[in-house]
């Protein structure tokens, strides 16, 4: 195979699952300092010290030296330090906006306006992140030096950190020829390194060899060939992978607060991907409604194999349908745009998906982010927010039937009110409101929310758990 065909078709698998797999302790707090502000969580001003924390992975007691910062500020992180059972956690989901400092800030990198003063530096993006995470307000922050700072840090956020996400550093791609792959290594920046002894297995099947190394400067192995199956999990593990900026750790009995790297460091790392997942690219998918029509546009960045698109559509807590089908590209390597128009529908919310199959008959899904909403509801109603239990926000949708005024309101076991969502005048149609319990300072428990509109009451219960 042709190095450049290779390059071509290096189509990235569809990830289902990440093992918990490297150990790491955190230690202390350096550089940092002494800084009072106000819990978001307890409601109380408090003085803790904060700023960057530092620790080992891979080996807790003598792995290499990394740095960490806190992204929880409900328990105080001076009482956990020294720990050394915390664990890499791929199941929380760290905010873009965290992800964006932890690239654009101390320590890695010199971030716009960055205070020679590290310990008020570093004490101010703790508390930016705490902003971002926990609904921590700057504002209450007793020193003009770091609260200037984070504010700054913040309002620059705001304005540049549209998207991020960590870097993938040890991933399994699929080869021009479908019956092969590669593994790539990469460091944090994205550029390829050499990685050796990655040891692979498969469900099903056999490969063609169970070890391989990888090598600079691109950072893939040879390839490897999958025969006597077309589908099982094929898991590569490695004791020397580069965990990136804004790999997320929590303790082993959750009594510590979560931290998040943020100096990249080797560890043990394991991964598991499906074979025989559709190598199609999807880069977008969108929708549009037009009177009682609804357009989706979606696009591939490439193809491989590809047959067609079957549009799916559901109305509310109902079956899927198919609603038509788009003929795909076979095989392309560069970006195809695709339409459709679901034509005379009935006033109503509806979920979409593309069902992609391919000439074997294999197919995946891609889901339409978003709910379509079309005309008015025929009724009022109020739905079980989502998700439940939550931390530390929840969305409530609700139906209008005709336009009015309408109070949504939240309320502790007590019977206290504790928020109002919403208090005053709406149009008719379908809407989604927003509640974050972090803003409110509330503690984990059973809280009420009712709905009261042109004769209409409604009261559901949603549990906050921390």
């Amino acid at each position: 195979m042709k190095r450049t065909a290779l390059l071509l078709f290096l189509l990235l698998f569809s990830a289902r699952s990440y093992s918990q797999f490297t150990p790491a302790s955190v230690e202390g707090v350096s550089p940092g300092r002494n800084t009072t502000f106000k819990n978001p969580i307890s409601d109380d001003v408090e003085t803790r010290f904060i700023g960057l924390c530092f620790g080992k992975i891979y080996n807790p007691n003598s792995g290499p030296d990394v740095c960490f910062y806190s992204i929880d500020v409900i328990k105080a992180a001076s009482f956990c330090m020294p720990n050394f059972d915390y664990v890499d956690d791929p199941n929380t989901v760290l905010d873009f906006r965290v992800c964006y400092m932890l690239r654009t800030y101390y320590p890695g990198a010199t971030g716009p306006g960055q205070l020679s003063n590290l310990n008020n530096e570093t004490a101010a993006i703790q508390l930016v992140i705490w902003h971002y995470t926990n609904g921590l307000d700057l504002n209450t922050i007793t020193s003009t030096t770091v609260k200037n700072r984070a504010l700054a840090i913040k309002a620059y956020v705001d304005a540049n950190g549209t998207s991020c996400s960590p870097n993938v550093t040890f991933e399994i791609v699929m080869d021009a020829d479908p019956e092969y792959f590669l593994v790539r290594t990469t460091n944090d920046n994205g550029s390829g390194i050499a990685v050796s002894n990655i040891q692979l297995s498969i469900s099903e099947g056999t490969l063609s060899q169970y070890t391989v190394n990888t090598t600079a400067p691109d950072g893939y192995s040879v390839p490897v060939q999958v025969t006597g199956t077309a589908v099982g999990v094929i898991t590569a593990v490695s004791n020397n992978i580069v965990m990136p900026k804004g790999t997320v750790f929590r303790h082993s009995s959750d009594q510590c607060p979560k931290v998040v790297l943020a100096c990249p460091g080797p560890g043990e790392k394991r991964i598991s991907v499906d074979w025989g997942a559709l190598p199609v690219e999807l880069t977008s998918f969108t929708s549009a409604v037009s009177g009682n029509n609804v357009e989706l546009s979606w696009t591939t960045s490439s193809e491989l194999n590809n047959s067609h698109f079957e549009i799916e559509r559901r109305a509310r807590a109902g079956e899927w349908t198919t609603a038509g089908r788009v003929s795909g590209n076979g095989t392309i390597g560069v970006p195809v745009n695709y339409t459709f128009t679901d034509r005379g529908l009935a006033s109503g919310r509806y979920e979409y998906r593309l069902k992609q199959v391919d000439f074997n008959g294999n197919f995946e899904y891609f889901n339409l982010a978003n709910e379509v909403e079309l005309g008015v509801p025929a009724q009022f109603s109020l739905s079980q927010n989502y998700p439940n239990p939550f931390n530390p926000e929840t969305k409530i949708r609700f139906d209008m039937k005709n336009e009015g005024f309408v109070s949504i309101k939240v309320f502790d076991f007590t019977g206290k009110e504790v928020a109002a969502l919403v208090n005053g005048f709406m149009p008719a149609g379908y809407h989604t409101v927003s509640f974050n319990a972090g803003n409110s300072g509330l503690s984990s428990g059973i809280y009420f929310y009712r709905m009261e509109t042109g004769g209409f009451v409604k009261v559901l219960k949603m549990t906050l758990l921390k």
